[in-house]
């Protein structure tokens, strides 16, 4: 299994400093989910539900930046936007108390949920809002 579950891109890049950073903050803590499940049995799972209450807060801290900065620009898109980020802190959260309760819980797969969101989500959605923010800071 690869070290990694998710390599930074620049192709990540949306402009802004502070957006950028934070996701780069974001495939850290999946890479971090996805090394702690390498581990497996109970160390994994303890690993899991360690971190991921810090992994939520710092989600909605990211989402809460980004929305601020579309409103600001007046992006369109906003509203949808602010729908998928509520739809994901609530699947996290969701998944979270699942995982919790299984008896043989798949860390590796909640990894691997957070992967496939959170690179889709910046390749697709974030991607749509760079024309709106540009020259906007923080």
């Amino acid at each position: 299994m690869p070290d990694t579950l998710v390599e930074w891109s620049d192709d990540f890049l949306v402009g802004n400093a502070q957006i950028d950073e934070q996701h780069r903050e974001l495939v850290r803590i999946t890479n971090d989910f996805w090394a702690g499940c390498q581990t497996g049995g109970i160390i994994a799972k303890v690993s899991f539900l360690n971190t991921i209450q810090g992994a939520v807060h710092y989600m909605k801290t990211h989402f809460a930046a980004e929305e601020a900065i579309m409103q600001r620009a007046g992006y369109p898109g906003y509203g949808d936007h602010k729908k998928q980020h509520e739809n994901f802190v609530a699947e996290v959260l969701r998944q979270a108390n699942r995982f919790e309760e299984e008896d043989n819980p798949n860390p590796g797969k909640f990894s691997e949920f957070l992967m496939d969101w959170i690179v889709g989500h910046i390749a697709r959605s974030d991607k749509q809002y760079i024309p709106f923010i540009a020259g906007l800071e923080g």
